[in-house]
């Protein structure tokens, strides 16, 4: 009788051990693991290769961080806000009205991007005859290219300019003592202007400037983001070097450009027509009216045209450390 019970005992102990071993062995069995398209699971639901190569791309690693190491941190971040958002679902925050309307906001950013990708990928690829035919069109930009080097002040613009004497200026010392006198802070540094980068109404100003005078000083003034004030740029060209930008290098930068902008007229010409579509479904609340659009005797002689209400010129671009806007100059 006792060694059957021991027999007894050593069988269950044995049934025992087995089943504990099919447990174990079941929660690690490959095939209970993510597979295919699959590289994850959170609560059931899948992370896939599409989403993590997403991930990898918005991360924008160096080129000599490891593949696998790029992978494992663009996985973890997609873990972690998957169980975040989960558990921010759980707590009822995905009814919160302020997250409801930054999400409306968000997805119909979304969809205008869907939108402009699917116009922009029907529009034709610019020729080489074209582009060709516009780098002889701007010959500034291309076979006459120029990199002015220059000499500049900045300072802000102070609420009494027209009379601290700027306008007797005739030097950039003239100017220096000028300012050192009104007590008005100042930087010099050198900057520069590419005739292929700036705006063709910058290049083109600097040249009939320097086609008057070489030594002449000019002034531009302009307000950037964030600046507390206007900023005021004096400037004297000291070198002019002559680059010109031809061949098969100019198309490959002017080809983009011209796509560029054929893209961005598709894109208007597309706005223009749904807005044609859907005014009819659009009803505004008494005093939310958009403001009319009226065109001016100008424009209605051209045949129309209007302009949006805030609607400014185009300013062009800047030198180095610079964005000029408008000229207002002390002479020599």
């Amino acid at each position: 009788m006792i060694m059957n019970s021991k027999m007894a005992i050593s069988k269950s102990a044995l049934v025992l051990g087995v089943a504990l071993a099919a447990i174990v062995g079941g929660c690690n069995k490959k095939d209970d693991l993510p597979k295919g398209q699959v590289v994850a699971t959170v609560d059931g639901t899948d992370i896939t290769t599409t989403e993590l190569n997403s991930e990898i791309a918005l991360a924008q690693a160096p080129p000599e961080v490891p593949r696998k190491t790029i992978e494992q941190a663009s996985l973890a971040r997609i873990v972690e806000r998957r169980m975040l958002a989960d558990v921010a679902i759980k707590r009822g925050l995905d009814k919160n009205p302020a997250y409801l309307m930054e999400k409306r906001r968000l997805d119909d950013g979304l969809l205008v991007q869907a939108l402009q990708t699917s116009v922009a990928a029907k529009v034709p690829e610019v020729t080489t005859a074209a582009t060709e035919k516009y780098i002889d069109a701007h010959p500034m930009q291309f076979a006459d290219r120029k990199i002015y080097s220059i000499d500049q002040i900045q300072f802000l613009r102070p609420n009494n300019i027209a009379s601290i004497g700027l306008q007797d200026a005739k030097t950039m010392a003239d100017v220096e003592r000028v300012l050192n006198a009104a007590n008005i802070e100042f930087r010099r540094a050198p900057a520069s202007v590419d005739t292929m980068t700036a705006a063709p109404q910058l290049s083109k100003a600097i040249l009939e400037i320097l086609t008057r005078d070489p030594n002449e000083v000019f002034m531009f003034a302009d307000q950037p983001r964030g600046a507390p004030a206007p900023i005021v740029y004096i400037n004297h060209v000291t070198d002019t070097n002559s680059q010109p930008f031809v061949g098969a290098k100019a198309v490959a930068v002017a080809q983009p450009i011209l796509q560029r902008e054929a893209v961005q007229k598709a894109l208007t010409e597309e706005l223009k027509k749904i807005k044609a579509e859907e005014k009819s479904k659009i009803v505004y609340a008494k005093g939310y009216e958009p403001p009319a659009e009226v065109a001016t005797p100008a424009a209605k002689a051209a045949g129309g045209v209007t302009a949006s209400p805030g609607a400014m010129a185009a300013k062009p671009a800047a030198p180095t450390g610079a964005v000029p806007a408008a000229t207002n100059a002390p002479s020599n």
